[in-house]
């Protein structure tokens, strides 16, 4: 419970930032008479989005079933591949400049050739959250493998572990905290891929809700697809944040006691 009342102190200025902005959107949209076509009010957009509900589910959950099943593949993917790259410097060399030349190309200007190559279904959803995902974890996975106390590691060289050891015990739990940070960056990069690939071609998701609004020069519509984007991001990243605690509170315990200090 001490747990869960510290939680809520610590984002109660968030909170507090995001309910000011609100309140300060409608204040002066409306005292400078904005016209809804321009700049809907935040009454106007949750009237709009209590009114689509019934539709917004089952666009919710087809941008966001191609976002989580990206960002899954993309962490095991990442993360295997990390491990591999901490063992070989050569693969390491190899693969990181391919990386950063893939995490620098546009993906709006990648997501025809995946349409071209998938289809316009969920596929090319999952491939696209996987690429754009990929990066921010197995950067952070390779640091956290890498950034083990020199003490630990001729401790472990001294008690004759093996690499498998070295790896479970020492090298990842290391990473642990690393490995989280990129997930918690790689969330809405997934939200992002899975909507880039809904605006190339399809007929659902929040991506594909944004397109119809604006054809029909529905603005308020285009806020509530914004929203429910925000919101699949926030819900996301709190399952991600909560999967954290429970790790660190548990059996890693101890890095979360460094963290705090």
């Amino acid at each position: 419970m001490s747990d869960i009342l510290e939680g809520i102190r610590r984002s109660a200025p968030s909170i507090a930032s995001v309910v000011g902005f609100v309140v300060l959107w409608q204040v002066l949209a409306t005292v400078f008479e904005v016209p809804s076509w321009l700049l809907p009010t935040p009454t106007v957009i949750w009237a709009e989005f209590v009114r689509q509900a019934h539709l917004l589910g089952r666009h919710v959950a087809i941008t966001g079933a191609g976002a989580v099943i990206g960002l899954a593949i993309g962490a095991v993917s990442a993360l295997a591949l990390a491990i591999a790259m901490v063992h070989s410097r050569l693969l390491q060399r190899i693969l990181m400049p391919l990386l950063i030349i893939d995490q620098s190309l546009p993906k709006l200007a990648l997501a025809p050739i995946f349409v071209i190559w998938f289809g316009t279904g969920m596929m090319t959803r999952i491939v696209i959250a996987v690429v754009i995902s990929f990066f921010p974890i197995i950067v952070n996975a390779i640091r956290g493998m890498t950034t083990v106390d020199r003490r630990v590691n001729d401790l472990m060289t001294t008690l004759s572990a093996s690499g498998w050891d070295l790896l479970t015990k020492v090298q990842l739990p290391n990473a642990v905290p690393y490995i989280f940070a990129g997930l918690k960056v790689a969330v809405p990069l997934s939200i992002i891929g899975a909507v880039v690939a809904e605006f190339m071609q399809s007929d659902s998701g929040l991506g594909y809700l944004v397109l119809i609004a604006v054809g029909n020069a529905d603005t308020p519509m285009v806020f509530v697809a914004v929203l429910a984007m925000a919101l699949l991001s926030l819900g996301l990243f709190a399952t991600v944040s909560f999967c954290e605690w429970l790790v660190m509170r548990g059996r890693f315990s101890y890095l979360a006691i460094e963290g705090e200090n």
